[in-house]
Formats: C-alpha cells, structure tokens, sequence
C-alpha cells in the first residue's frame, strides 16, 4: 500500500447501509472518480457494537483494506453522535433535554440527542472510541479521525438541560465567580430583584421566561464548553492509539468557538453547504479556519450538485461543483471531501445530492468531480509546497456571537451577517488576503486589524494585548459597538466605553440606534453617505486625533463619524457607523491596505508562496464572466496554457497560475 498523498478528494461513505460484496464496485466508481479517501464510521455505533461488551469491526476492517489496497485513503469518525438503542433504553438517563416541560427527554431517532456532560454517556463513549483505537490506530491506510458530528448547542434549543447540564452549570458559575454575592454584583441582579441566594437557585434558561442577558450569555458559553469538553475527551482517548491527525466536523457557526475545538486538536475541519448565491460566503470560513492550525485543514462536507432530506433542493449550475471543491485548496485547504458518495436509499436524508446514486449510476456532474481530481493532481507539488499568507486579521468572537443573540442592541441585528456581509465582503471584492481570527489569536503577524461590534475587549485579555501592537506600528480598525460590554454582557458606567475614548482622544457626545432611519456622513473627499447599525458621535480631544468622517444631519451633525488617531507608530480608526460596503472598501484601501488591481469582483484570488515559487488560484464564484490582469507571465497548472496582460475566464473556472 503507496501512502495517499493530498490534496485529498473523496467523500462521505456509509458501508454499514449496503452489502460489503458490493464494496468492489464502490471503489471501481471511485477509482473512476479520481478519489483517494473516503470518510467512514460516524454513524456506524451499532454495527461496531451491536450490544454491551460485544464488538464486530470484520466489516469495517474489510472495507478499510479493500480501500487500502485500491490506494484510497480512509478517514474514520467516531460514532458518537448516534448511539444504538440498547444503549438509550439501558441508560436512558444519557438522553438530553431540550424542552420546555421539565423532565422531557429527547427520543431515540435521529442524531445529537444525548447529553454532553452525562457521566454515563461519557463512559460508553470512552469505550467505543478506545476500541475503534485498539483496531485501527496503527492501519496505515487510515490517515485521520473525525470526532463526532457536527457539535454545537443550538440556540433554539438552548442546549441540554438536564439535571447533570444544570449541576455542572452552577459548578461552572461557581469556579468563575467564586461566590453567588460576586455574581449578583457583576451582573446587576438588584434589577427586577433578580438576586440569587445560592448557586443552587440559578435555573436554566427557558422559553416561556424572560431571562436576564447575562444569565443566558453565560449559558450558551457553558453549553459550548461542555460540547468542547466532550469532544476533547474523546480526542485524549483516541490519541493514546495513533499518531493519525484528528479533528472534528465543524458548522459554519461561532455559536461554539472554534479555536477552543481545536485547541487539543490536530486538524480543523469544516462542512458547508453553500449555494450559488452564497458561494463567495464559503471563503469567510475558510479564510477563519486556516489560522486555527499550523497544518492545512480538511474540508469535510460539502454538496456536489444539491441539498436535502426527504426532499431535494437547491440544484447547482454546471461548473459549481468543480469552483466549490477548488474554494478550500486555494486557501490552504488540503481535502475536499463530498456529502456523500453514495446516496442513501433510505432515511432521513434520502433526496441529497451526492456523487453516484442509490442505484450506483454517476451523477450528471461526475465529469466535474473527474476534472477537480485530475487538477488537484497535476498541481499537487504547488498545492502542497505553498501556501496563502496574510497580513490583514478580522476579528470573529464567539462570547460576541452569543451576546448579540441575547442583546442585538438595535432591531434585527444580526451578528455574523453584519461580519460577513459589511466587513469581510469588501475585503473579499477588493481581493486582500484576510485571515478571520479569534480575539485569542496572536497578533505579531498583521500589519492591519480589524475589530468590528466586538463587544467585550477583555476578551481573551484584547484589550492588554492590542494597545501594544498599535503603538508599535500597527493599524487598527475598531468599532462600531466594539468595547462597549464587559465579559459578563454589561454596560460599562463610567463611559460608553471601556478603553477606546481614553486611547483615541476623542469623546462620544451622542449614540443613535440606525431604527427607524440613518444619517448622513461625509468622507473628507467629499463623498456623502449614510452609515449603518449605529450611530456614536466623537467630539475630538487632541490635535493627534482627525476625524475622516462628519455627520451632517440630525443631532449629530458637525460630530465626527469616523476618526484617526495615531498612537506611537501605529493609529487607531475609530468606527462610530459601520459604513457602506463601498465606503468601507475605500476606507481598507486609503489606509494601506493591499488590494489587487484589474480583477472583478466576482473571482477569488489567492496568491500563494512557498520555498523557491510563488503563484495564485483564481476561482470563478458567481457563474458568470470575469477577467484578471497579470502583470506578468504565468501558466496555469491544469491546462500548461500561458497566461499575461488581460485574461478573461468563462463563469466556474479555475486557474492554478504559477510565476514563471
């Protein structure tokens, strides 16, 4: 067996479903495909162990070897998400409970319906993913491991809140408040006569209740850390069997943080399900995971031609299939991986896209799925010997993720909407580099940050950290709504906010919520424009502070809406709306920020650099025409075509241009 070599293509496989003599034609379609891994094992919990202390891994030893010795890859998840019922009717105690009625337990049926923290769950799980370590941790042709399944509390659902959940909760406020006086203090519980006597009195969080923001943020962030725990408890488990990378499938949310996850983690990975619409949407998340690891993450899941369950929905464009599985290469991804191979023939998610059918027959866009495996393998050695580099951060926080759910402070605000669609998409039409960091995250690396509506500076001790790297030359560009929380979802008293009036010389006169209406700005060029979300107003306090910005409407007017201050080497630009989407791309460029000129906004550009070579991968992500300029000659990859001046690219294309 020849080691499998990234980039890696394959997809989502569930031999459990079908007969193993059929295992044979799978990986003859495969092979066909071009794919060198397939993932396997998520859901299996009952064929592993079809009853306490009896164990059965023949079927997936036979498929793992028969894979292996085709030279595919196998990548096996624990099973964790979907115990067998033996086990929930002998331990039904490990249910969750996501209702409002207390005592309600989730039924057998579908998938996430155990509790995190369950000792008891926790136990049997222990057991299952040891065993699956004991058998394959050493198989050479099982190259990593997936966690579980798709981790996070739901905000609907509000997580478990089952007695254990609520125990553990109280034990989790007690170790950061020390005492229930020192809660009742830092979340103003006078209000409403809040105050709890004990710990013991807190309760979790229900529907039919007004709670307290402060209870509910702390909730949500307990519920994420349980979801991280139990994770981590598997990963300690698995680690004592192999030296296999391991990882777990992460959703396109920061309703759990993603730099906690992967902390004790070996390799992000990543499902999405982007449509056309939204496609350019799935660099966001990329451009998020790569800075989590100092290894190319995997992209787990994502749609070959359309979404579904029992229904199917959301069918692609030829051409998506083949810009979408190239998105996670380009920037410093090393899988792409489809949900699924082949499709169910029954169940819950019987109507969903994938590469072959239940009937074994190819999809319409296997040609598609040929052309990205023959890519990925002609530009292999540029693949894997580069890699995108950034010097622009955006910051993205999971604690402000939860207290905008809780407090959006004006109508309608949407948190990770406003980052994506107000921040980052200039960024991405403007094609800078950007690596989307948690307020954990280092800074030394960036020239330029980025620090919209986060809330709470003392997050991962920010406020300590960023100062320092301004006055030694960096650019950072805060608000609006940043600084203006604690870590424990309250208003500072003494200023609207904690740091930022102090460090810009400035003072806020007025605050405005954008509801009902906005007001009007003008840029020191003399463009005029409105804002967005909200409104601060800054009276400047020194001659080191500038105002780039002036209301010219309303109370505000002749108060600065935009302002510059420079700190020892560096500056601070101080967001009090969040402009235009065009108003904050020529706010990025004015400042410094590197953009690449003469390419339309529709491509991603993905310039790479390694030891001894440098190029790009250029994708087409809106189905329709573009052009890029090259300011010298480079060839592409795929096709050995050489490219200069003005290239014009058919809607879905891909380029891997190296310089020659």
């Amino acid at each position: 067996m020849s080691p499998v070599k990234p980039p890696y293509l394959g997809a989502a496989y569930y031999p459990e479903d079908w007969p193993l003599e059929q295992v044979d034609d799978d990986i003859r379609l495969m092979l066909d495909a071009g794919m060198n891994v397939m993932r396997m094992g998520e859901f299996a919990w009952r064929r592993m162990q079809p009853a306490e202390g009896v164990y059965d891994f023949s079927w997936l030893h036979h498929v793992v070897d028969r894979l292996g010795r085709a030279g595919i890859a196998a990548i096996l998840g624990t099973p964790t998400a979907t115990p067998p019922i033996w086990l929930t009717e002998r331990y039904p105690e490990v249910l969750a409970m996501h209702d409002t009625a207390d005592g309600i337990r989730a039924q057998h049926g579908g998938r996430r319906h155990v509790c995190p923290n369950n000792p008891a769950y926790r136990e049997l799980c222990a057991g299952i993913v040891a065993r699956m370590g004991e058998e394959f941790g050493h198989n050479p042709s099982v190259i990593g491991w997936q966690i579980d399944n798709e981790v996070y509390p739901h905000p609907s659902r509000r997580g478990c809140r089952c007695p254990v959940c609520v125990d553990y909760f109280h034990r989790w406020l007690r170790d950061r408040y020390g005492t229930v006086e020192k809660l009742n203090q830092t979340w103003g519980m006078d209000i409403f006569s809040l105050a709890f006597q004990s710990f013991d009195q807190i309760p979790y969080p229900r529907a039919d209740t007004w709670h307290h923001p402060s209870l509910l943020t702390a909730w949500m962030s307990f519920q994420a850390d349980s979801y991280i725990d139990f994770i981590h408890s598997q990963a300690e488990v698995l680690h004592q069997y192999t030296d296999a990378p391991i990882g777990t499938d992460m959703m396109p949310t920061n309703g759990i943080s993603h730099y906690d996850m992967t902390r004790k983690l070996d390799v992000a990975q990543f499902n999405h399900y982007n449509s056309a619409d939204n496609l350019w949407e799935a660099a966001f998340w990329m451009d998020y995971l790569r800075p989590l690891k100092d290894r190319p993450f995997w992209n787990t899941e994502t749609s070959t031609c359309w979404n579904g369950s029992t229904a199917a929905n959301g069918y692609r464009e030829p051409g998506f299939c083949r810009a979408n599985s190239w998105i996670p290469i380009a920037l410093g991804g090393e899988a792409n991986l489809y949900w699924l191979w082949r499709a169910h023939w029954s169940g819950h998610e019987v109507m969903h896209g994938s590469v072959i059918s239940s009937a074994g027959r190819p999809l319409h866009i296997i040609n598609e799925v040929k052309e990205v495996a023959a890519g990925f393998k002609a530009a292999r050695e540029f693949i894997t010997g580069t890699k995108p580099v950034a010097n622009v951060a955006l910051h993205f926080s999971e604690l402000a993720w939860w207290m905008y759910e809780f407090q959006p402070m004006v109508n309608s605000f949407s948190y990770g909407r406003r980052i994506i669609e107000g921040v980052y998409k200039p960024l991405h039409d403007a094609h800078v580099m950007v690596d989307v960091i948690d307020p954990n995250a280092a800074l030394d690396r960036y020239s330029v940050v980025l620090s919209p509506m986060l809330p709470a500076l003392d997050e991962a001790g920010l406020r300590a950290r960023i100062l320092p790297w301004v006055r030694a030359g960096g650019t950072w560009v805060v608000g609006p709504l940043s600084d203006v929380r604690t870590v424990d979802a309250t208003k500072y008293v003494f200023a609207p906010f904690g740091s930022l009036e102090e460090w810009t010389d400035t003072y806020c006169r007025y605050e405005i919520p954008a509801d009902p209406h906005d007001f009007t700005l003008r840029w020191n060029d003399g463009r005029e424009s409105s804002g967005t979300v909200w409104y601060s107003a800054f009276e400047l306090r020194s001659t080191d502070a500038e105002a780039l910005a002036t209301y010219t409407d309303g109370p505000l007017e002749g108060l600065a809406a935009v302002s510059r201050t420079r700190v020892g080497r560096g500056q601070i630009i101080l967001l009090g709306t969040l402009p235009r989407p065009e108003d904050m791309r020529t706010l990025l460029l004015d400042i410094g920020i590197d953009a690449v000129p003469g390419v339309t906004s529709n491509l991603l550009i993905v310039p790479r650099k390694g030891v001894g070579r440098s190029g790009m991968i250029v994708v087409e992500l809106e189905n329709r025409p573009a052009m890029v300029t090259l300011e010298h000659p480079m060839r592409d990859l795929i096709t050995g075509m050489q490219y200069e001046g003005i290239v014009d690219l058919e809607p879905y294309s891909v380029l891997v241009l190296i310089d020659e």
